[in-house]
């Protein structure tokens, strides 16, 4: 009897474990962005890579 109680008390333990959500939570203003760089940003800016993009967007675009 005994074996069965702390079996129990073990597996409730555990249940109690993995029912854990960490609490740290990171709220950031809306419209401003705080990550890492973003290498597309630069690649956006240049005309060559502007064109390719809208050659693309047309190769697939054509039929609506």
């Amino acid at each position: 009897m005994r074996m069965i109680a702390w079996g129990f008390a073990a597996l409730a333990a555990a249940v109690a474990a993995g029912c854990y959500e960490s609490p740290d939570v990171t709220v950031h203003k809306p419209g401003v962005y705080k990550g890492p760089k973003d290498p597309l940003v630069q690649k956006q800016s240049d005309p060559k890579h502007q064109e390719a993009l809208i050659s693309r967007f047309n190769q697939v675009q054509t039929d609506r």
